[in-house]
Formats: structure tokens, sequence, C-alpha cells
């Protein structure tokens, strides 16, 4: 997770710790017969709380809370859930006479192209991504149940080999994923 998206739920998680806190304190001091509870409670509208069910829009009132919380809650989940792709790096091997740039995404689609060639392989996707503080080029294949596994792990070790070949002095780990159908019984 980056700074920004820390530092705003931090910020969210302690408006709700003072909100929440807020309404401990005033709930206790009422239990308790505080005086500075009652004063609070004073600045309370409490017939308009009373009499808010009664009123003939409480339903559109209550539909339009319960969707402004929605979007929110959603928007609090899909700003966290967020994969964080890799974007261009700069090879090691550029000097003087030119810049070296690489998207790990072209690459890991290349990979992904050259092996849905082995025999068997149905499909392969990819996705260049950080998982764990570690960069990964994932690639999954989706195999049939009968694949050659010994050649489809020599297709898998040639393109690793292939992937730290094209990203000298890179820590860009690959990662191959498999996915095998099943086997098809004859009745």
């Amino acid at each position: 997770m980056n700074r920004g998206k820390a530092a705003f739920d931090r910020i969210i998680t302690f408006l709700l710790f003072l909100v929440f806190t807020a309404l401990a304190v005033w709930g206790i001091g009422l239990a308790a017969d505080a005086p500075f509870a009652h004063r609070i409670s004073d600045y309370a509208d409490r017939d308009f709380w009373r009499t808010l069910p009664d009123r003939e829009n409480y339903e559109d009132i209550l539909r339009i809370t319960a969707l402004v919380l929605l979007v929110l809650g959603l928007l609090l989940i899909m700003v966290n859930i967020e994969r964080k792709r890799l974007g261009r790096t700069t090879s090691p091997a550029s000097g003087t006479a030119g810049l070296i740039q690489l998207h790990p995404a072209d690459l890991a689609s290349a990979v992904a192209q050259s092996l849905e060639h082995v025999p068997g392989v149905r499909s392969a996707t990819c996705r260049a991504i950080q998982d764990r503080s570690t960069d990964v080029l994932e690639i999954r294949m989706r195999t049939t149940a009968e694949v050659d596994i010994a050649a489809l792990r020599e297709a898998c070790s040639t393109a690793a080999a292939d992937i730290a070949a094209a990203l000298p002095g890179l820590d860009i780990r690959p990662r191959f994923l498999l996915q095998a159908d099943q086997v098809h019984q004859d009745s």
C-alpha cells in the first residue's frame, strides 16, 4: 500500500475513533448523570429524533442514507484493493549510447504467447504485478489433462531464463501457474 492510501486510511480511522469515542463518553455520561452530558443533550433536538419515524418521507431518508453509505463503503473498498502493476523499467544495460526501457507486461505477454505453442497448452495469460513487495511476472497456463509435464517444465525453465536475459540486473521473478483440465473418463 502506498503512503497516500495508508495516510487516508489512518485519517478515516482516526475520525471514526473520535466520533465513536465522543458518542461513548456522552452515553456513559448520561448513564452516570454527569452535568456535561446533560448540557450536550440540551443541544440535541430530541423532538426531531423522536418524531422522525413518523414523518411521511422517513423511508426516503433511510434509502438515501443507505445509498450514500453504500457508495462511501464501496469507494473505501475500491481504494484499498488495487493491485500494484509494474511500470516501465530501465535496463541496467542502458548507457551513454541510449536508454533501454521495457514494460514487464510486454515481456510477460511475449512469454505467454510462446508458451501457448507448447503442445497441450490451451491458453496462457499474463500479468506483471508487485506481490508482497516482490516484482513478479505471472504466467497462468490452462492445459489439457494429458499435457506432457516434463516438456512444459522445460518450456517454463527456458522462459525463466529468457526473462532473466531480457531483464539483466533487475529482480523480477517469473511465476508459472498451471491449471489442468479434468481427466475425461470414458463410460
